[in-house]
């Protein structure tokens, strides 16, 4: 990439990162005033905000060449929308993970459902706006691929400590998600390349555990009404986890037959 090019780009991930940094911030300093959070816990949230998002810049540092349209092959010099949608949903992972911890001692239930249904919203429509103005990147594909994977592992593990999510459910997400990490991985050390190509039964799974995981905070606000339903829904949810488990197991072999016929 150019030194110019990438001085613009630069610039528009900087500010792009600092704006919801800076809004996130705001918003968590006002429901830490309104429920009074502790100083200590404040503290805690505003230094890994900073540091999380110091490392998303570095990691789109290094992805630089990522930053091109996928059916012209121009480079970007500043971060699209579509793209801006899905760091937003990257960017509130810290403030996710302290409301979820923050839940079992403050009220914040309806908080918390909030942030949720706001990083699902997100995951809907980044994609139509990429495609409906013709803003599909090389890098959006990447960065929505990492937000999925890593909203669904944030949000279970601290699910899975709060026992908001059964254990038998927690690790098979955990399965899933981690054969995936993996098999990307061998993928990009075997053939020094890899583009992240969902499945319909992939895309299917992860939309079944991210309604789960929407669903899960129900059980904070509603207690044992819900949780019948919430059973049921559970179970289906895994037995979609499994299937794409072996879905996904299919399509790594077939990546690795077609790279090495390459």
């Amino acid at each position: 990439m150019e030194k110019e090019l990438w001085y613009r780009l630069r610039n528009s991930i900087l500010l792009t990162l600092s704006v919801y940094c800076g809004l996130e911030w705001v918003v968590f300093h006002i429901i830490s005033q309104a429920y009074q959070f502790s100083v200590l816990f404040y503290f805690v949230f505003v230094t890994i905000q900073i540091l999380f998002h110091i490392g998303i810049y570095i990691f789109l540092s290094i992805s630089k060449n990522f930053f091109y349209l996928v059916d012209t092959k121009e480079p970007l010099n500043k971060v699209n929308l579509a793209n801006k949608i899905t760091l937003l949903r990257i960017s509130m992972l810290p403030s996710l993970v302290f409301l979820i911890i923050a839940v079992k001692q403050y009220p914040v239930g309806s908080v918390l459902l909030s942030a949720i249904g706001l990083t699902f919203i997100t995951d809907l429509i980044d994609g139509r706006i990429s495609r409906a103005f013709h803003q599909v990147t090389f890098i959006g594909k990447v960065l929505d691929s990492v937000s999925d994977y890593s909203l669904l592992l944030v949000i279970g593990i601290a699910y899975y400590i709060y026992a908001l999510i059964p254990l038998w459910l927690f690790t098979s997400i955990l399965v899933r998600l981690l054969f995936q990490a993996f098999g990307m991985l061998v993928l990009l050390i075997k053939h020094k390349s890899v583009e992240p190509k969902p499945t319909i039964v992939g895309k299917i799974t992860v939309a079944s555990i991210m309604v789960i995981f929407a669903l899960e905070p129900l059980k904070l606000v509603f207690a044992q009404k819900v949780n019948a339903i919430l059973g049921i829904i559970e179970l289906l949810v895994c037995i979609i986890v499994y299937l794409s488990l072996l879905d996904k197991a299919w399509y790594f072999y077939k990546q690795g037959i077609l790279k090495r016929a390459q």
